[in-house]
């Protein structure tokens, strides 16, 4: 049931060197020109009253950690993309991300994991991308759903009074796809895909769903994970990700406490992305397109 795609540095490298070789292999080279081909990782962070600290194995453990700590795994690794994403929006336009609920909360009264620790690791250096562009991947807790489909209903426990702000986008793309009123709602801003529900990415794993189709069920089904390119990012196992229905290889956000099936102990609230935070198209990330390559700029 896969549905958002991973596209990886070395899936869109070979394309870039067939073009750049004269190979036509029906990719239509306008579409190429200034694209970037892949993303260069943050390996650290700059996190506002703490200094630098590694993304990947201490950064992003501890976030995952303070923000949704007692999901389900699914949904820890569904936090885990979620939030490298909106750092790198962040670092993106802003240089650093801030440590509380304005952003992401980084240091909290728990320590990660093993758990916390693998979800990284296991969808390391994944971020969520649309047209090119590394959306601001706003989440938030949500209601706690009453329903196997993990769609809150009208009554459902709304304890954070955040459900206002969760979109369903699953089997919607383009235009079609609804943006939260957290970021600034215009089909022509790329970064507002929508708001994931930490509550309903924890039913939907408990219920079998992998993390990136938690990821399309918020985000839509055009969003495509993209693997950025660095000396921290580890190589991904080629049997990971495997589905098994086609046998191929395939902030305004709110902490939460729940109910006692899924309590985190952190009384944090904290905010993936004040409302502001995506209401202009900010510098690109750094890249490295087809055309630097060539020309060397």
């Amino acid at each position: 049931m896969t549905s958002s795609r991973i596209r990886s540095a070395g899936s869109v490298l070979a394309i870039a060197l067939a073009w750049a070789t004269g190979c036509d292999d029906g990719y239509d080279t306008a579409e190429l020109v200034g694209r970037p081909l892949w993303t260069i990782a943050y390996c650290e962070a700059e996190v506002d009253g703490v200094g630098i600290v590694d993304v990947e194995t201490d950064y992003l453990p501890h976030v995952v950690c303070c923000e949704n700590g007692n999901a389900d795994f699914e949904a820890l690794k569904a936090q885990a993309v979620a939030a490298r994403s909106f750092l790198y929006y962040k670092l993106d336009t802003s240089g650093s991300i801030g440590d509380g609920t304005g952003d992401q909360v980084y240091t909290c009264s728990k320590e990660p994991e093993s758990q916390h620790y693998e979800a990284v690791a296991e969808t390391s250096g994944e971020i969520l991308t649309y047209e090119d562009v590394t959306i601001c991947s706003f989440y938030v807790a949500g209601a706690i759903p009453s329903v196997d489909d993990c769609i809150a209903l009208p009554g459902d426990d709304d304890y954070s009074n955040t459900e206002q702000y969760v979109t369903y986008n699953y089997n919607l793309s383009g235009d079609d796809v609804e943006q939260t009123s957290l970021g600034w709602i215009d089909p022509g801003n790329p970064y507002n895909r929508g708001c994931k529900s930490q509550n309903g990415a924890h039913c939907l794993s408990e219920n079998g769903w992998i993390y990136d189709d938690i990821l399309s069920f918020y985000y839509g089904m055009d969003i495509i994970i993209d693997v950025a390119d660095g000396e921290c990012i580890e190589s991904p196992d080629p049997d990971a990700g495997t589905d098994s229905d086609t046998d191929s290889d395939t902030d305004s956000d709110t902490d939460s406490d729940t109910d006692s099936d899924y309590e985190d102990d952190d009384d944090d609230e904290d905010s993936g992305g004040s409302s502001g935070s995506c209401s202009h198209a900010p510098h690109r990330r750094i890249t490295i397109s087809l055309i630097g390559l060539i020309f060397g700029f």
